[in-house]
């Protein structure tokens, strides 16, 4: 592009009426001209217009103010009136200003138009394209078909929603390239501004306030509850006084990969948590960094594969997308993903779902409009299918890239300088909805904390395919916070085994053969040593949602968390201690006693701790002749999997293979809810975190829900 400019110059000052510099432009032109050179061109933009007002008569001065419009959007529709202006009164026309003509109509979406000028440039040009034309031969023809492309495109427009993410992450300066964790928890983005190490810092990294930048860090900001983004800060281990960013973080938050450049192209490197600390970067092998240029990378959820973007020799266009498998701990040789994907133009920015089968990546091929656009492809029986383009508005006729998505698929985030977007500053953070077009991916997330004698610890998790006994992962949960979190493709039933050292292991079985939508599974493990004796007999956290909030279907989905078969199935779920000590004024089963009034209750989900404390102050103490509460203990569609002699204490488990293809374990039975939460305190105490009270009446199985519902047979149950 450098020398396009250069050539630019050149052209323009051959047939340009003779320009006057007087003394007192000098100064202007030459502070205009630094910024132009560094493409800088909103800066260059103002103090050209200033050159121009007071040379109206200067075409040199006018074309350059014509040019930065055509790279700052906020002024790309004055692109057009400057060039055409030049085109109709100048009686000394270039061979090429019906080319800039066409750049300009190109950037304001009036392909047609822009096609028109091509054709006559090209025309003008004719057969014998000299060297110097070469390049704007090519790009003409190329800009015709991202015409082509953008007529098609607008009239199949994409309905999306595009929001400035707006403060506390987006301000006055430069917020861009966005990484997401899998659950959207933690967003980890580069920044340059007045918060940058060093401050103002000249080529030789030393402090400059007149003339210094700032460079760029790595800064990180997390999801608070109320789904608002917490202040961002740096983060010291991965930043210095030179350009630092971040590309990629791994699904689980556990790794950051960020670009670096020493006196070289840039390589990437790879920093991990360890507890609250990030680790300093280090540069991945040989197999990844090449003596050429690497900047941009995505893992996949299970950390087997790494993709890349490279210059490296031998590939399809300038830059290729590839990727490398993990062999014995570390990447192995790279593969050039193909022509499905790389095309002779360049690719970049890959970002590989959660899933591991939808890809979303920037190219200048295939059916860009223009610069890099937006792609994503979706691999089927090992092969990827022809990448389509996320279409207008996502895609500009600029550089759009650094792409990604949470793992519901429903929201995407993106970097971009769009004017007439609500941008804040020079670069902003975008988010898009939905974050994909037509079907949203399909995975189960399972998410949660790995305790060790009631604290928080960290745990290796293992993933096994039971019909292949095939291994994923390991995972690891966070040392200080205990947290873990890991993305599971459908179509199979899992084994996920939980172990610390010195402490008894924990097994459970995940069945998502049938899942047929986005599950989010919140399972904490709850490790103990042989010798210790709980003393906290607090109820986990232990839930499954979906991301329309609709429950599995029963023959979708079983796990041993308390939801197997349906969300209505809980109990209360919270950190604090349920009282069971309920005030009783009648008699059981007392004929006399008042009926219950459940009102307030009902539609209230009893994972609140509040609703659950309610239910037991109500109803704790009320029976029935015929109704009764059963702790139930584990839910399985393969029962053989699960081992009780944790509570072979209390009695042998009766087994019941319910319809559903469940089978649900079940121990003792008492005539109150009240009873029957003491004994569910009792279980939980010996480690059974996740048990729960149904009832039965008559024999049927009812949840507790149901049963409030019912008014705890208040009226006739039929």
């Amino acid at each position: 592009m450098q020398s396009r400019i250069l050539k630019i110059f050149v052209l323009f000052l051959l047939f340009c009426s003779a320009n006057i510099y007087s003394q007192s432009n000098k100064d202007l032109e030459e502070e205009a001209y630094y910024y132009f050179s560094n493409k800088d061109y909103k800066k260059a933009y103002e103090l050209y217009d200033q050159l121009y007002n007071k040379n109206p008569k200067d075409l040199d001065y006018k074309f350059k103010l014509g040019y930065c419009c055509l790279f700052y959007p906020e002024k790309k529709d004055r692109a057009i009136q400057i060039f055409e202006d030049i085109k109709a009164n100048n009686s000394k026309k270039s061979k090429d200003i019906d080319y800039y003509v066409g750049k300009a109509y190109h950037v304001n979406y009036r392909f047609s138009d822009a096609i028109k000028s091509f054709e006559a440039y090209l025309a003008m040009i004719g057969n014998k394209v000299s060297d110097d034309d070469k390049l704007f031969v090519e790009d003409a023809k190329q800009t015709i078909k991202n015409c082509n492309n953008g007529i098609e495109l607008i009239d199949k427009k994409v309905q999306a929603d595009i929001t400035n993410l707006g403060s506390p992450i987006n301000t006055d300066e430069v917020e861009g390239v966005p990484v997401i964790t899998a659950d959207e928890s933690i967003m980890i983005f580069t920044y340059a501004g007045k918060k940058s190490m060093g401050g103002k810092l000249n080529e030789d990294l030393k402090p400059d306030e007149a003339n210094g930048e700032y460079r760029e860090d790595i800064f990180m900001s997390t999801k608070k509850s109320d789904s608002t983004w917490s202040d961002p800060v740096g983060i010291p281990s991965l930043n210095t006084n030179g350009n630092d960013a971040a590309i990629a973080i791994s699904p689980d938050g556990q790794t950051i990969f960020s670009f670096s450049s020493n006196n070289d192209l840039g390589d990437l490197y790879q920093s991990n948590l360890v507890g609250n600390e990030w680790t300093k970067p280090e540069k991945l092998n040989k197999n990844v960094n090449s003596e050429a240029w690497e900047g941009s990378c995505s893992m996949t959820a299970d950390g087997r594969y790494l993709f890349f973007a490279s210059e490296r020799k031998g590939g399809l266009g300038g830059r290729d997308i590839y990727v490398s498998e993990k062999v014995n701990g570390d990447w192995g040789p790279a593969t050039n993903l193909g022509p499905t994907i790389n095309t002779s133009f360049d690719e970049d920015a890959p970002f590989i779902h959660p899933d591991g089968i939808t890809m979303f990546f920037s190219s200048k091929g295939h059916t860009s409009i223009g610069g890099y656009d937006i792609m994503f492809s979706i691999k089927k029986d090992g092969e990827w299918l022809a990448p389509k383009n996320m279409g207008i508005p996502l895609n500009t006729t600029e550089d759009d890239r650094y792409y990604v998505i949470n793992a519901k698929g429903d929201k995407g985030f993106f970097s971009s300088n769009r004017g007439g977007a609500g941008g804040k500053g020079k670069q902003d953070i975008y988010v898009v909805t939905p974050g994909i077009l037509g079907e949203k991916p399909i995975i189960a997330m399972l998410k949660g904390t790995v305790y060790g004698n009631d604290k928080p610890i960290e745990g290796k998790i293992e993933v096994f395919k039971i019909a292949t006994n095939s291994l994923i992962g390991p995972y690891y949960s966070n040392k200080v916070s205990g947290k873990y979190l890991l993305a599971l493709s459908p179509g199979f039933v899992y084994k996920v085994k939980c172990t610390v050292v010195g402490f008894d292991p924990i097994e459970e079985e995940l069945d998502i053969e049938n899942l047929d939508k986005f599950l989010e599974i919140k399972k904490d493990f709850y490790l103990y040593t042989p010798d210790f004796v709980p003393t906290n007999t607090n109820v986990p956290l232990t839930t499954m949602t979906s991301t329309a909030g609709v429950t599995p279907s029963t023959n979708t989905l079983a796990t041993t968390t308390q939801t197997t078969a349906t969300t209505t199935e809980t109990t209360a779920t919270t950190t604090e201690t349920v009282a069971t000590n309920t005030p009783n004024t009648k008699e059981p089963c007392d004929p006399g006693a008042p009926k219950p009034d459940f009102t307030s209750l009902k539609g209230k989900s009893l994972n609140d701790i509040e609703v659950y404390k309610k239910l037991l102050a109500i109803g704790g103490n009320i029976c029935a002749g015929n109704m009764i509460f059963k702790v139930q203990i584990a839910a399985y569609r393969h029962p053989e999997n699960y081992k009780y002699e944790h509570l072979i204490q209390f009695g042998q488990p009766e087994v019941v293979n319910y319809p559903d293809g469940i089978t649900r374990f079940t121990q003792m039975e008492f005539k109150t809810l009240a009873d029957a939460e003491v004994q569910r305190q009792k279980a939980i105490a010996k480690g059974q975190k996740d048990a729960w009270i149904v009832g039965f009446v008559d024999g049927k199985r009812y949840t507790l829900e149901e049963l409030i519902m019912l008014d705890f047979l208040g009226k006739s149950i039929n």
